[in-house]
């Protein structure tokens, strides 16, 4: 079974570094609801800022939470969300695994058909590691990214609730541009012009900071 590190190390090794360190390209890191928690980790080092100081090319111009977790260093992802699991998942001890019942109504509520069902039939079980892993260190809460943060907060979510959302975004720390969507879940799929916009957006205010 895999857990929160084995992610960190999937997300940073397969995904960043062969962009950043390999292809010196700049990358705008979009982060949506679990990815939340390897990501914070993932980054280490990676920041544009740090990796101009070091004469290096490519870096992570800035971050782009969507309805996603902020952990601090030392947080579980079943810490982050109150100690028990949420009534629509359904944790398996036999099998180590933890389902989600009702996928469709939980992450694609706003979702066209036959979208929403196809969505819902990807959705695959979460290890227990998952859960129970925490963080040694994070590093979104980093100076160099000051001013290059952004939080899409989903307030028609029915799988992280908006209360949810408010609450990692105050408890982090440090200053997020929080932007509302009027979607449930996974607006990618449910509004994705209007997602595209607002992430092209972003990643001027971003580029501009540089």
């Amino acid at each position: 079974m895999f857990n929160v590190q084995d992610d960190v190390a999937a997300l940073a090794g397969e995904v960043l570094h062969p962009l950043i360190e390999k292809q010196g390209k700049d990358v705008v890191l979009y982060l949506h609801s679990y990815a939340g928690f390897p990501g914070s980790a993932a980054i280490k080092g990676l920041s544009k800022t740090e990796r101009l100081a070091a004469g290096k090319r490519g870096g992570i111009l800035g971050l782009v939470y969507q309805s996603a977790f902020i952990p601090k260093p030392g947080d579980t992802l079943l810490q982050m969300i109150g100690g028990t699991y949420a009534p629509w998942q359904d944790p398996n001890t036999q099998t180590g695994l933890v389902g989600v019942i009702d996928p469709k109504a939980t992450f694609y509520a706003d979702v066209m058909e036959p979208l929403a069902t196809k969505a819902a039939d990807r959705i695959r079980p979460q290890s227990f590691l998952s859960f129970n892993t925490a963080l040694s260190q994070t590093f979104c809460g980093i100076p160099a990214y000051n001013d290059r943060r952004t939080y899409l907060h989903t307030n028609q979510d029915q799988g992280l609730p908006p209360f949810a959302q408010d609450a990692f975004v105050a408890g982090s720390g440090v200053k997020w541009d929080v932007q509302k969507l009027v979607t449930s879940h996974s607006p990618f799929l449910s509004e994705p012009k209007q997602l595209a916009a607002i992430v092209v957006a972003n990643v001027k205010a971003f580029v501009a900071t540089y």
